[in-house]
């Protein structure tokens, strides 16, 4: 058995189920574990379940990032009188993982900023009562309040109640961010970059379902059939949709493996076997039956590894805000007609979705996460370096793809780098929270960066001087956890020269006693 679990004495193993070989299993082995046929078909059904439910939710919720535009095209903005700072004031309110930035708004900046503020404080609460209320109840009621809140922006009347629904729709958002720590805890520190990408790259893809359904209103719902504007069919629509999802992910989605074992009973999907071994793979970095602890934020705040991949997570966010706002922007400064735009635009789009699967899947079979971080950030860099220096449209198109597919990877691998990396229930959901915090505040700054058409010169040099900072926060980060393993494996070895046992092994400590100063627990570099 590879060396990448930690024994818990406070969570039973029943006889059936493989006890680790040593005493000291160590959490965070550099290989890729291989599984027993028992886990292969536990992780398959995990696959066929628990990761469509929650690549459905994570699409369903983005659907809106692109329904409110469609919805402005069929005459949302004509119908209720708004001007067009109160529409973008709309967009800004739904304060989404990719904050919108459009820097053109001159009014209205302190409701933008209340609306930040409210998506942070409805943040940390919903990453740390989602284990008290259970993921499916969780999710699944935030699913359905955003289906609902969407079916009552069917019948809005005016610009005040667009605007407070928006605020509404941003409040359940943050309910489904806890996917990303849901997913690792039913996951191996091996197998959840792979997984995390695919429900992240749903995100990529509900734009152009988005627009296929305001395609098909407008053809077959219009006022004139219907009595109805083709606007609220949308709206009606897009919200029925994410309340049956939502339904289904309350019926279906599995509780986290320890609270299934808890229970004592089979589960509809998982066997009883299975879910003691679901709890065991729980267990390797995990404590069972863990509630919130208040002084696991203190150890959030005084981690320095928590601080520099925040610092990562600002990058990739407004990378990603910077790309999804202006790309047809960029695209038409390289000389391209409109319709060509459109056309060209997908391509750095496709690249991106490609690679964040296939980086994912690599990161986890090599078990690392840092150079492909690092390696991306420099790609970034690359490409913000050659957009600010050469005019060439092959080479811009290039360019292009560089930096989609650069911030797409690292939004996805920085948060698994710091969810597996993480000890303590509390402290990973607010290390999470504490790094979007991070990205919400530096995709702000778009609004006021690129404002220098068509070379964008202030707003490039800007993103790449973050990206070259990122780099430098991976590699901090990377020589920080690889300083502490190399520490634990020479006390380990001083213990075992004397023929001694380390207290944390010979007292039966947990790593909920201690967290990640245990000594069998070591970081997935």
């Amino acid at each position: 058995m590879e060396k990448n679990d930690i024994e818990y004495h406070n969570t039973p193993f029943p006889e059936h189920v493989e006890k680790p070989d040593t005493a000291l299993a160590v959490a965070g082995s550099e290989l890729h574990s291989e599984k027993t046929k028992a886990e292969r078909r536990l992780v398959l059904k995990a696959d066929f379940v628990i990761l469509p439910l929650c690549a459905i939710t994570w699409w369903v919720t983005y659907l809106d990032r692109n329904s409110i535009g469609n919805a402005r095209v069929m005459g949302l903005q004509k119908d209720l009188n708004m001007t067009g700072d109160q529409f973008y004031n709309c967009l800004s309110m739904f304060c989404e993982l990719y904050f919108r930035t459009y820097p053109h708004i001159k009014g209205d900046r302190w409701l933008m900023l209340g609306a930040v503020v409210g998506y942070i404080i409805f943040l940390f609460p919903a990453n740390l009562t989602s284990r008290i209320f259970r993921p499916n109840r969780s999710v699944g009621g935030a699913a359905i309040c955003f289906g609902a809140i969407l079916c009552g922006m069917a019948e809005a009347r005016n610009y005040a109640t667009v605007l407070a629904l928006r605020i509404m729709l941003g409040c359940a958002q943050a309910y489904v961010q806890f996917l990303t720590v849901y997913i690792s805890l039913w996951y191996k520190r091996d197998e959840v970059a792979f997984r995390t990408g695919i429900f992240f790259s749903c995100a990529t893809i509900s734009g152009s379902f988005g627009g296929l359904i305001a395609y098909s209103i407008e053809k077959h719902l219009s006022l004139e059939k219907t009595g109805r504007a083709p606007w609220s069919w949308l709206f009606i629509i897009e919200g029925v949709l994410a309340i049956g999802i939502g339904i289904l992910v309350i019926t279906l989605l599995p509780r986290l493996p320890d609270d299934l074992q808890k229970r004592g009973k089979k589960h509809w999907l998982f066997t009883k076997e299975e879910i003691d071994l679901a709890a065991k793979r729980f267990a390797s970095y995990n404590t069972a039956h863990e509630g919130v602890k208040p002084k696991q934020l203190l150890e959030l705040l005084k981690d320095p590894k928590s601080h520099l991949l925040a610092i990562s997570q600002g990058a990739c966010v407004l990378g990603v805000g910077v790309v999804g706002s202006f790309m047809p922007t960029f695209i038409s400064g390289f000389g391209f007609s409109a319709v060509n735009t459109q056309l060209f635009t997908t391509i750095p789009y496709a690249c991106a979705f490609c690679l964040v699967l296939i980086n994912g899947y690599l990161s986890d079979r090599l078990n690392k996460k840092w150079p492909f971080l690092l390696t991306y950030f420099a790609l970034g860099c690359l490409g913000y370096i050659l957009l600010l220096t050469v005019k060439v449209r092959g080479v811009q198109i290039f360019a292009a793809c560089l930096i989609t597919s650069s911030c797409y990877t690292c939004i996805l691998l920085t948060p698994v780098w710091i969810n597996i990396n993480t000890v303590g229930f509390t402290k990973r959901g607010c290390s999470w929270a504490y790094a979007e915090l991070y990205g919400l505040t530096w995709s702000i700054m778009g609004t006021r960066i690129y404002d220098n058409p068509p070379r964008f010169i202030k707003g490039h040099a800007t993103v790449l001087s973050l990206n070259v900072l990122a780099c430098g926060t991976v590699l901090a980060a990377y020589f920080y956890m690889k300083g502490i393993n190399k520490k634990k494996e020479r006390i380990e070895k001083e213990y075992a020269e004397r023929g001694e046992v380390h207290p944390h092994i010979a007292h039966g400590t947990t790593l909920d006693e201690v967290g990640e100063g245990h000594i069998g627990f070591r970081y997935a570099l």
